[in-house]
């Protein structure tokens, strides 16, 4: 049988098997205090002081990590692990299931700080649960605790976790109630024990410790894994519709749990818990539910609380940088901030609270979920588009050298993505023209497409603009037929001339003619090229566009060289 309180410690009376006196721990300075509990003959009683672990039920996906964190904890090289990330991206259940199946240890403990016990209570509970005597623990002075179990720690191999370490530290990152000097000791001794830690945040200049490991949890759960999650927690729904709710959230495991407890709730004893509910749902931020045996929590309010231990201008450049799409350096960060800021320890105490990555370069981006909160927290962000823009314009390479690599155009995609946040869509399209012609050179096809696609999609063009709509079309199509996809060129180009014609554009009109059929001479239609390219040539001579004229020619003569009539193709390039 399992005691009531577990914070009891069962010793069993010598004079009477069925008596047992009970000594349990209290977090006051007194240490102990006795209890008797009667059990029948033959009954044992099992008292942990481990707190209870994570839920491991719903266990989904994290094979990789898990692999990597069960590794480190079977290497006799490694003392500390660390695993990081940020609020609710699942820390705790990964650190639980390697905690849980694991091997090779005398005993284990799990401790949850998020009361912030003082280090006495922590070690006091420690040395009972990995087999310290009660008497013994009971002899101790609370303000010896703690060495004595770093001397536990050393004699043995042991599994200390302590889950939720954050709530340890000052929003400044210092340790408090002596933990810090706690795990300094224990850095420094010798031994085969292990401690695992899961936190949001540590201290920066742990990550250079000795014997240590650190594995940092930046995504979420993949789409099928976020499926098989929502499946476990009874939710109906096809495995797409399923994998495209995980989606939404990044696969993020909390966002993923309310989600499944607010369906749960909304469909009632009787009503069907499909995933198709989310629909109703305006902002899964918002989505509220049960978050470690606590009600009303939602994905905001769990990340909200790192933001809120930032000072105000570490939020200020939270805020700017939330506007970068990809990777960027301590440098762009510095132009995109109004504020008076040292920016690269900045960065650095951002990475440490799991709020930015940080590549090699040194190189930074947010993680996903906190730039969705952040930005969906900031008033307004235009400035920071602003900002943005007129630095990477600043940074361009504005003279492309022969041979050069499509990167060297970054910029002026950096440039094009916050035109188009700002609805831009003239000036984005200029920076697309601006960089089309050293694409081309450089094989950059699926790059122009890609942005081309998006004003083709997203830019409301009214009817007066159309000849640019025109535009953007034929630009299109010459990446999609640079791709050799004919039949998605011909579409766009079609699209053009329907354009062209519509408003009397009929250089544009020559010119869509002219583009059909050179993605008709490369399906191998030459007859039907022929017919667009004497069209084009038509309307040049009737317009008077001699550059117009001399592009069909050439183009009639290389269709009629493909058909085999070389004399005729000698006479059109001849013109």
């Amino acid at each position: 049988m399992t005691a009531a309180d577990p914070n009891v410690q069962v010793e069993v009376n010598a004079a009477n098997d069925a008596q047992v006196t009970a000594v349990g721990v209290v977090k006051a300075e007194k240490a102990i205090f006795n209890q008797t509990l009667t059990l029948a003959d033959g009954q044992t009683c099992v008292l942990s002081y481990s707190d209870v672990l994570p839920e491991l039920r719903y266990f989904q996906g994290r094979t990789q990590q898990l692999a990597t964190l069960t590794a480190a904890l079977h290497d006799s090289g490694v003392s500390v692990i660390g695993v990081r990330g940020d609020g609710g991206i699942g820390k705790s259940t990964l650190a639980a299931k390697a905690f849980s199946d694991c091997q090779g240890f005398q005993s284990r403990c799990w401790l949850d700080v998020r009361t912030q016990p003082a280090i006495t209570d922590l070690a006091t509970r420690a040395l009972l649960e990995l087999g310290v005597p009660i008497t013994e623990v009971g002899a101790i002075e609370a303000k010896d605790r703690p060495q004595r179990l770093l001397r536990h720690l050393q004699g043995g191999r042991y599994l200390l976790a302590i889950d939720n370490l954050e709530s340890l530290l000052t929003a400044e990152g210092q340790w408090q109630g002596g933990y810090g000097d706690f795990l300094e000791r224990f850095r420094d001794s010798s031994g085969q024990s292990v401690l695992l830690l899961a936190s949001r945040e540590y201290p920066q200049r742990y990550y250079s410790w000795l014997r240590s490991h650190w594995l940092q949890l930046e995504q979420g759960l993949d789409p099928a894994a976020g499926a098989a999650l929502l499946r476990d927690l009874e939710i109906q729904g096809s495995d797409d519709a399923l994998a495209a709710a995980s989606k939404e959230v990044r696969g993020h495991p909390l966002a993923l749990t309310l989600m499944a407890g607010w369906i749960r709730e909304a469909a009632g004893s009787s009503g069907q818990r499909c995933v198709e509910r989310l629909e109703e749902v305006d902002d899964y931020f918002q989505v509220t539910g049960r978050h470690r045996g606590e009600s009303d929590h939602s994905l905001q309010s769990v990340l909200a609380w790192s933001l809120e231990r930032l000072s105000l201008e570490q939020q200020h450049l939270l805020t700017q940088v939330s506007v970068l799409r990809s990777w960027f350096t301590a440098e762009v960060a510095e132009a995109m901030i109004t504020e008076t800021l040292d920016v690269p320890p900045a960065l650095r105490d951002l990475e440490r609270r799991s709020l930015v990555q940080e590549a090699p370069g040194p190189q930074y981006r947010l993680q996903p979920r906190i730039r969705d909160l952040v930005q969906q927290r900031a008033d307004d962000v235009s400035a920071a588009h602003e900002r943005a823009i007129q630095y990477f314009w600043q940074q361009r390479t504005v003279e492309f050298v022969p041979n050069a690599p499509k990167e060297t155009a970054a910029e002026y995609f950096e440039v094009f993505y916050h035109q188009v946040q700002l609805q831009r869509w003239p000036a984005a399209l200029q920076t697309l023209f601006a960089c089309d012609a050293f694409l081309r050179l450089a094989g950059g096809y699926q790059d122009l497409v890609d942005r081309y696609e998006v004003l083709h999609q997203q830019w409301p063009l009214p009817l007066k603009q159309q000849s640019t709509y025109g535009a953007v079309c034929n630009n299109l199509g010459n990446a999609y037929d640079s791709l050799g996809e004919y039949q998605r060129a011909i579409t766009f180009h079609e699209q053009h001339n329907e354009i062209a014609r519509a408003i009397g554009d009929r250089g544009g009109e020559a010119n869509s003619l002219g583009s059909l059929g050179n993605a008709y001479q490369s399906l191998g239609e030459y007859q039907r090229a022929i017919t667009f390219h004497e069209q084009s040539l038509e309307i040049a001579r009737a317009i008077g566009d001699r550059g117009g004229e001399a592009i069909s020619l050439g183009n009639l003569g290389n269709a009629y060289q493909s058909l085999g009539e070389y004399q005729r193709a000698i006479t059109f390039h001849e013109q």
